[in-house]
This record gives structure tokens, C-alpha cells and sequence, in this order.
């Protein structure tokens, strides 16, 4: 099985939880899955940009990225982050590569600033259009692990600050994966009484943001999911990361949480 794994939020910063998520990561390599690793990384960019005295900005939810912000960017998403994760699955025994859009053009985007539906002022951010599909092919036929960081290739040859969802979704469908895995600090998607739903299609995806049930951060993370069943993925699923042993129940078929979103209708 070929499976894009996101990787972001508090999962990141939570020591235990994320080695125990990447040493089930490890376990499914071993077991000859195709993994592609997606991460975030916004807590630490915001503590290095305090640390410098940068001000975080955001504008309708996307970090205003000029030229110094974005070079923090690149050093602590491609870098600190990337580097530390490539670390500790070599630990568990895993041939991981570090990576960001730009390496090989493997991720290519449009600028997002000044585009319709989009505002003006955010500087050097970008949503991922284009998957060198060939060069992920040559990876995991290698059995390495891409780790990848959200930072793509624009096209004027310019690194872009891009949402780690929208990433994952890229690589996904353009990786030609089965499924696409967003771990999260939630149970999974919610109905209007406060109740996780086992499964879900785009009809009731739209039907719960008409009625603002899906809001806030979830907003844009199921748009992701429905980019990704476009493009040919089969299904996605947004997981407890803190559920113990996760991942190995959604290899094996076994889930009992989180929520399962369906390309059909």
C-alpha cells in the first residue's frame, strides 16, 4: 500500500506521541509500505520568529510570509523540523530522506497573493499544483521514506511557504498513493451533536459547512481531502494521533476511530 502520512500541529511537539507514531511509520516500511511522510511545523517557526523578535502575522488564516519570514521558514520547516524527523527514524531502523518541494522540483505551486478568493499582502505563500510523480516513484521504489516539509518551487524558481495539508493532498495524488492520513490532536470530524463520524462524503462535507458545523482549522483540512480524492486517491482519513497504536490499525483494517472520507457520493 502507498500511503501519504501528515504529520503536524501538537502531534509535532509532543515528544512520546511523535516517536510513537514514527516508529509505527518505521513498522509499515519494514512491512514494505510505500510511505510518504508530510510535516508541518508552525509552533516552532513561531517560537524562532519570536525568538528573533519577528512578529507572526496572519491574514484570513495564512501566514503573511515576506523575504525574512520565509528565510526563518526554510530553516526551521526544511531545516530543524525535517532534519529532526529524518533522525529519529533512523533510530527505528528506517532509511528516511529529507526533502522540501524544490529538491528535484518534486513540489511546484502558484503564488497564492492577489489570486481570486485570496488576499492581498501575504508575501511568498503558495498552494502546491504540480507532483514530479517520477522522482517519489524513484524514492520508494528504493525503500526510502521522503520526509517531506512545506516549502514548494514557484514559478519564478522562488521558495513558497505552503499549508502542510494542501501539501500532504499534493503528494498524495501526485505520488499515485491508495490513502492519504492526516494525524491530528482531534477525534476526527464531528457532527452537530458533538459526535465523531465513523465516515463521510464531499455531499455531507458541504452540507455541514452550509450549516456551519465544520469550521475553523477543519475548514481548510477537508478541502485538502476533497483535492486528494480528485486527483485519484481513494480515501482519506484525519486520525487521533494520540490513539496508541494507530497507525497499525489502519494498516491492518482494524480502526475504531477517527473519521473516514469517501470519494463517492
Amino acid at each position: 500500500m502507498r500511503i501519504t502520512i501528515k504529520l503536524g500541529g501538537s502531534i509535532l511537539e509532543e515528544a512520546e506521541t511523535r516517536l510513537e507514531l514514527l516508529s509505527q511509520i518505521a513498522a509499515l516500511a519494514l512491512k514494505d509500505h510505500e510511505i510518504i511522510l508530510v510535516h508541518g511545523g508552525g509552533k516552532s517557526l513561531n517560537r524562532r520568529l519570536a525568538q528573533l523578535q519577528m512578529t507572526s502575522k496572519f491574514i484570513d488564516g495564512l501566514r503573511v510570509t515576506d523575504a525574512e519570514t520565509l528565510q526563518v521558514a526554510v530553516m526551521v520547516l526544511a531545516g530543524e523540523v525535517n532534519k529532526k524527523l529524518v533522525a529519529e527514524m533512523s533510530g527505528f531502523g528506517t532509511s528516511a530522506l529529507g526533502m522540501c518541494g524544490a529538491d528535484a522540483g518534486a513540489v511546484r505551486c502558484v503564488r497564492l497573493s492577489g489570486t481570486p478568493g485570496y488576499p492581498e499582502g501575504i508575501g511568498f505563500v503558495g498552494k502546491p499544483t504540480e507532483v514530479n510523480g517520477a522522482f517519489f516513484n524513484a524514492l520508494l521504489e528504493q525503500r526510502l521514506v521522503p520526509v517531506v516539509s512545506s516549502i514548494a518551487l514557484g514559478p519564478d524558481a522562488a521558495l513558497y511557504n505552503v499549508n502542510a495539508d494542501q501539501m500532504a493532498a499534493a503528494c498524495a495524488r501526485g505520488a499515485g498513493c491508495t490513502s492519504l492520513v492526516y494525524l491530528t490532536d482531534v477525534p476526527g470530524v464531528r457532527d452537530e451533536n458533538g459526535n465523531v463520524l465513523s465516515e463521510m462524503n464531499e455531499t455531507v462535507i458541504m452540507d455541514m459547512r452550509s450549516r456551519g458545523i465544520i469550521s475553523g482549522g477543519m475548514l481548510p483540512k477537508t478541502s485538502s481531502c476533497l483535492e486528494a480524492l480528485s486527483g485519484g486517491v481513494s480515501s482519506v482519513y484525519i486520525l487521533p494521533g494520540s490513539s496508541r497504536g494507530i497507525l497499525t490499525r489502519f494498516a491492518d483494517g482494524t480502526l475504531t476511530e477517527g473519521t473516514r472520507i469517501n470519494g463517492t457520493n
